[in-house]
């Protein structure tokens, strides 16, 4: 058996999915520090000619289908054997892949993993032992788990027999299986409204043959909770009627949601792999601004912050898309007018984002209005030894130049960013494990700089911050005074410094 070949464009548009809602790995992972913000899911096959899904397979008198799925992230691309044979079943079959159907005879049979293009007469790196292909069997077997493990997260073949209900009207029905190697039993609320339509399902465990019946045809909100918590969540495309999807949770809750082994859901239809759905954005608000008080943050009647004081860090978690965010004195209950309002760039799946809401709530002559900016999180993952930041500048202060102080001065090699206006952010700068005082001099001093001002910033091994300069320079009265805020993203969750 060899993989076919389709193109998402073609699968999406038969199911009636909008195309870009599912991403394929390589699409992921993507180490862009600190910008701005302003798939194919691989192998797959058709539905019906009149865009209608396309029926189960049924196999032939004395015969059973199977398909393989590769659902594990720690897994190269590989090759499927029978046992015996030197000819590969399934040959390059990468992470979020899915064959096309075999038609085989019923029987027992043993399916030996190599990695992509090795030779056959290697050791398999995992053997299935005896499967049982019964006869009329639909069987999709899914690669999971972590390979080299042989902990309870080790690799392993599960064997799915496909006996899916017929959706009822207006609805898609959904098989769900935990294949998330790190993450504990999981609860599933899938219309993230406080009630959980599955409770504690185990790692490697599946919701049933029959399938949960969900509404087609709009998104869904997933909610992700364990131990009482709420873990993540996800934004389904709209689900075409009828179809019949497994849903595999994969991926690693303990790497970064971009990365290509980050948890996420894998979609497979009942002809081939729609990709992966990736978590909805996370977005942390920093209050920069040195003359507000307290504030909420909220987007309609829905509060993403409350209480914020300056200075101070608070995660949400929305659906991709942009926002409309008022600022709120607080308490305010999101109600009322609001102090001043500001927009989101668009907000990715995957990402993480930081929004920082800067200027003055009553800004003197040359000072920014209170606004609010946002970046998102793309420190580079390579380089673990190595502590990366870069500088954001949300003071309400002139341009400045930015640099290591060495002594009292900032000589030309230690010159990270010349010319940082509000709200800009500056390149990404790595450096070595130590403790760095970093100064800030007027733009445009002749060299060696005299800081106007300067602090010492641990910086340590993994460090991945955002250096926000908040505060104002020159306070009045009760306005915060200048200082650097260091939002260290490796933490989870984030977590901020203050240098003053």
């Amino acid at each position: 058996m060899h993989t076919t070949t389709k193109t998402l464009f073609t699968l999406l548009t038969t199911l009636a999915i909008p195309a870009g809602c599912f991403t394929g790995p390589s699409e992921r992972e993507d180490d862009d520090a600190g910008m701005e913000s302003g798939s194919e899911g691989g192998e797959s096959g058709e539905s019906g000619d009149d865009g209608e899904p396309a029926p189960m397979p049924e196999p032939a008198a004395g015969n059973a289908m199977v398909r393989v799925i590769h659902g594990s992230p720690s897994a190269p691309a590989v090759d499927v054997y029978a046992k015996g044979s030197t000819e590969p079943l399934v040959e390059d079959l990468a992470y979020g892949q899915a064959t096309e159907w075999l038609e085989v005879p019923a029987a027992a049979y043993d399916f030996e993993i190599r990695p992509a293009g090795g030779s056959p007469f290697d050791a398999p790196v995992y053997s299935t032992g005896e499967l049982e292909l019964t006869d009329g069997a639909i069987v999709s077997a899914i690669a999971a788990g972590q390979l080299g493990s042989t902990g309870d997260d080790a690799f392993r073949v599960i064997p799915l027999v496909e006996d899916f209900d017929d959706a009822a009207l207006d609805q898609t029905q959904v098989r769900i299986v935990h294949a998330g190697s790190d993450a504990p039993a999981v609860s599933i609320d899938v219309h993230d409204d406080g009630s959980d339509e599955v409770v504690a399902l185990g790692r490697f465990a599946d919701t049933g043959a029959a399938g949960l019946g969900v509404p087609a045809d709009m998104k869904l909100q997933l909610a992700i909770g364990a131990g009482g918590e709420r873990v993540t969540g996800f934004t389904t495309p709209e689900l075409p009627e009828g179809e019949k999807l497994l849903v595999i949770a994969t991926g690693l809750l303990g790497k970064l949601p971009r990365e290509t082994d980050g948890f996420s859901l894998l979609v497979i239809g009942s002809q081939g792999s729609l990709g992966f759905i990736q978590q909805n954005p996370v977005v942390y608000a920093l209050h920069a601004s040195p003359d507000a008080p307290e504030v909420d943050l909220c987007a309609g009647d829905v509060a993403l912050a409350s209480h914020l004081e300056f200075g101070s860090l608070a995660r949400t978690q929305v659906p991709p898309g942009a926002y409309d965010i008022d600022f709120f004195a607080a308490p305010s209950n999101c109600a009322g007018t609001p102090v001043t309002s500001d927009e989101t760039p668009e907000l990715e799946a995957g990402e993480r984002y930081i929004a920082i809401a800067t200027g003055e709530l009553q800004p003197e002559a040359g000072e920014p209005p209170l606004q609010l900016v946002a970046f998102r999180e793309g420190f580079d993952l390579d380089s673990p030894e190595a502590a990366i930041f870069n500088v954001v500048h949300a003071a309400s202060a002139p341009s400045v130049d930015v640099g290591l102080v060495t002594g009292t001065t900032i000589e030309g090699g230690n010159l990270l960013e010349a010319g940082l206006k509000w709200p800009q952010i500056s390149e990404s700068f790595a450096v070595q494990p130590f403790t760095y005082q970093i100064g800030l001099a007027a733009s445009g001093s002749p060299m060696p700089l005299t800081p106007v001002v300067s602090y010492h910033v641990d910086a340590y091994a993994g460090l991945r911050a955002f250096v926000v300069a908040a505060g104002d320079l020159a306070p009045d009265g009760a306005e915060a005074g200048f200082r650097l805020l260091a939002v260290d993203t490796a933490t989870m969750p984030w977590s901020v410094t203050t240098y003053q």
